[in-house]
């Protein structure tokens, strides 16, 4: 029986790119067409064991290359052409030749993704350049193309050859494609703001309320800027009945956090929070940290942001500047004396955004963290607790893998444990693992596509102490 108030999980039906649940993968028509003949796509899940890729039919993997981020760009190319005017406004007329290129660029991306091409080294003058054409010479040929190369890699090139038709104009440098979005994600859930900010004023000191809040973290990342109202509607449903919401949370290491952050340590006062989405999750990310600090279990929260614009919705450190300035100035009293808290938390060092790090945006895997960026790697070492929230992160903590659902998580990690860590993720992708043969087989029986709906979440921890006994 479903705990009351749960009902919204198995009933809307919303997925986190906002989209039907009968338009998963595995429920679409399955078919030879001409664009799989072409392509060599196989009718296949994705094998146990091997990289989540385009070329398996039955993946969500290529429901994505075929069918969002086409979406994608086309909304990026329909924005610039409707907002001209303004862009041309706010970036000076010198800005109009470079926006008509960008176009160009950005169509030409569109037709490479959707052609299944190789990808192309980096010319221009982007900060990361070497760390990406390095990455892409040793792609062997086989894997160096859209829908033959591991998902996670076809994606995160995409983002960034879009953001360096950006960085390399001259006038338009400044542009983020994806701003208006994100800010619209907050704006447009001013409602769900105030109910969570009024929520969590009665904090008391103990395992249960923090569970409460980490739980409302979790759900958050299941917004993820849909448009859809339901979408919107599911934050006061968990709001309504936050425990109801158990049942869902197939792997819960909640106690086991709790215990971490509760112990007194002399050293590894702060944690470390690598932040997902903007707009209510950003809030919700907040409200968690808030509570990390008021209640003692850490000194600090260090924010860590993507260096550009990454994945439409990914959190940049003028997102969580403006974030921050809009609520402060709101005019909900509650709102805004939440906000200047915030920066003053920011002020005081007890929030602090972490230097930019391009590893974040890059295509590795975390294991590849410390012989890849050594710095940022030491840095989360003398972390008390590492946070990762959302989808990608946690595809890039298990390397992009279809491991088997029940594998042990530590296996998966390929050796990165820089401290204790936690990963908070609604579960949109067959990317997963630590789930018990039992949850599992249950799951299985009632839905076929548990792994791709959002409706089920994790929060999973792992002890570092046990890596380095501190």
């Amino acid at each position: 029986m479903q705990p009351e108030g749960a009902e919204s999980f198995a009933q809307d039906g919303v997925s986190l790119a906002g989209k039907n649940t009968n338009e998963s993968p595995n429920l679409m028509k399955v078919f030879k067409n001409d664009f799989d003949a072409k392509y060599n796509i196989v009718d296949m899940q994705t094998p146990l064991n091997a990289f989540m890729s385009g070329q398996y039919k039955r993946s969500y993997a290529y429901y994505t290359l075929r069918n969002r981020l086409p979406v994608v760009l086309t909304r990026v190319l329909d924005t610039l052409t409707k907002e001209k005017s303004q862009i041309v406004e706010k970036f000076g007329e010198n800005a109009r030749d470079e926006l008509k290129i960008i176009i160009g660029m950005i169509s030409r991306l569109k037709y490479e993704l959707q052609t299944d091409k190789a990808f192309h080294q980096f010319k221009g003058d982007e900060p990361d350049r070497e760390l990406w054409n390095n990455f892409i010479s040793q792609l062997p040929s086989e894997a160096s193309t859209f829908y033959r190369a591991c998902w996670m890699h076809a994606e995160c090139y995409m983002y960034r050859k879009l953001h360096s038709f950006v960085e390399n104009s001259i006038f338009l440098k400044q542009l983020d494609l994806f701003a208006n979005v994100k800010q619209h994600a907050l704006t447009s859930c001013q409602n769900d703001i105030l109910a969570l900010a009024k929520y969590t004023r009665r904090t008391e000191n103990n395992l249960e309320m923090f569970s409460e809040i980490l739980k409302i973290s979790l759900w958050s990342n299941r917004n993820d800027l849909s448009a859809d109202e339901r979408a919107r509607q599911f934050n006061i449903k968990v709001l309504d009945d936050v425990n109801a919401t158990e049942e869902y949370i197939i792997d819960n290491h909640t106690a086991e956090i709790w215990k971490c952050l509760s112990t007194k340590r002399p050293t590894r006062q702060h944690v470390d929070f690598v932040l997902d989405n903007a707009g209510y999750e950003l809030f919700a990310d907040f409200i968690l940290a808030e509570y990390i600090i008021e209640k003692g279990l850490a000194s600090k929260v260090r924010f860590h942001v993507k260096a550009h614009p990454w994945y439409v919705s990914d959190v940049t450190e003028r997102d969580v500047r403006w974030t921050l300035e809009y609520l402060s100035k709101h005019t909900d009293y509650i709102i805004s004396l939440l906000g200047n808290k915030f920066l003053e938390f920011l002020a005081e060092g007890k929030f602090e955004i972490a230097q930019t790090s391009h590893f974040w945006t890059s295509p590795y895997a975390f294991q590849h963290m410390r012989s890849m960026s050594p710095q940022l790697y030491k840095t989360l070492s003398q972390s008390k607790l590492i946070i990762f929230k959302g989808d990608l992160n946690y595809r890039k903590l298990l390397s992009d893998v279809c491991w088997d659902a029940t594998q042990e998580i530590r296996t998966c990690l390929g050796g990165f444990v820089p401290s204790n860590l936690c990963a908070i993720r609604t579960i949109k992708a067959e990317v997963i693992c630590g789930i018990s043969e039992k949850i599992c087989a249950e799951l299985n029986g009632k839905d076929p596509q548990w792994m791709l709906t959002g409706h089920y979440g994790l929060i999973q921890y792992v002890d570092g102490s046990r890596e380095f006994g501190y």
